[in-house]
């Protein structure tokens, strides 16, 4: 069975239409049709998301016949995509930019990438993945939710800071990418505290919160070092907001 045959398979199984299935997985209809007929391949980084996102084992595209070229095409179209928004605070890339920067012709640019959004989620996916992973095994440990944030993820984030400064700074992407943000880590509280589901919006208002932390320490021009992004939290928490619990 092909990786398009599986993704089809696996949409079926679960009644979802091709566009009900990629808003599930933040990415175009127009990618899944594409796989579905064997037009491509989704990316690492999207077949990571499909494995967790449907709870499947970590073997489930393991047969795929990718070759080196198509890897290493993936790699240079979202480096230069990232390098093209590094250039331009305020103007989107578009893809004559990227193709000329990655040398990947724009023919092949929307092989693997077929709409602006599709590259724009694998590049969040990708920014994401190691974040997530984190972040997901210390709430499974029942760790509480400040703690990862000021421990563990604030780490992480700031291992990332040039990268997440761009997705924090630029306009046309920044939006999408808190969305992305705020819906994917709601999801990890309520499936590790499901108590939390009981009160939405208290859920809500700590994501918004936490997000908004992130959002100002790395949208500066400047970013302060991480002991003092992690000491100003603890501060704020402990003197200006009521104790929170995970």
């Amino acid at each position: 069975m092909t990786i398009g045959d599986q993704i089809k398979h696996l949409r079926t199984a679960h009644h979802l239409t091709q566009q009900e299935f990629a808003t599930k997985i933040y990415i175009s209809y127009q990618s899944v049709s594409n796989w579905e007929n064997h037009r491509g391949y989704p990316s690492t980084e999207i077949m990571l998301l499909i494995i967790d996102t449907f709870d499947l084992p970590l073997n489930y595209f393991i047969a795929k016949d990718i070759d080196a070229t198509t890897d290493h095409e993936e790699t240079l179209i979202l480096s230069s995509f990232l390098k093209c928004m590094a250039i331009s605070r305020d103007e989107a890339p578009n893809l004559k930019t990227i193709q000329q920067l990655s040398g990947v012709s724009a023919e092949r640019v929307q092989h693997h990438f077929p709409s602006y959004d599709d590259l724009v989620y694998t590049l969040i996916n990708k920014v994401d993945q190691d974040i997530k992973i984190r972040v997901e095994k210390r709430l499974s440990d029942h760790e509480g939710v400040l703690s990862i944030f000021i421990n563990d993820m604030a780490p992480l984030l700031y291992h990332k800071k040039e990268t997440l400064h761009i997705l924090y700074t630029r306009p046309y992407i920044k939006g999408v990418w808190m969305h992305f943000i705020n819906t994917k880590y709601q999801s990890l509280l309520i499936k590790y505290n499901p108590d939390i589901k009981k009160n939405d919006l208290d859920t809500a208002y700590l994501i918004e919160i936490l997000t908004t932390f992130i959002s100002i320490w790395l949208g500066q021009p400047e970013i302060e070092p991480l002991e003092q992004f992690q000491e100003r939290i603890t501060y704020l928490v402990n003197h200006n907001i009521a104790s929170w619990h995970a």
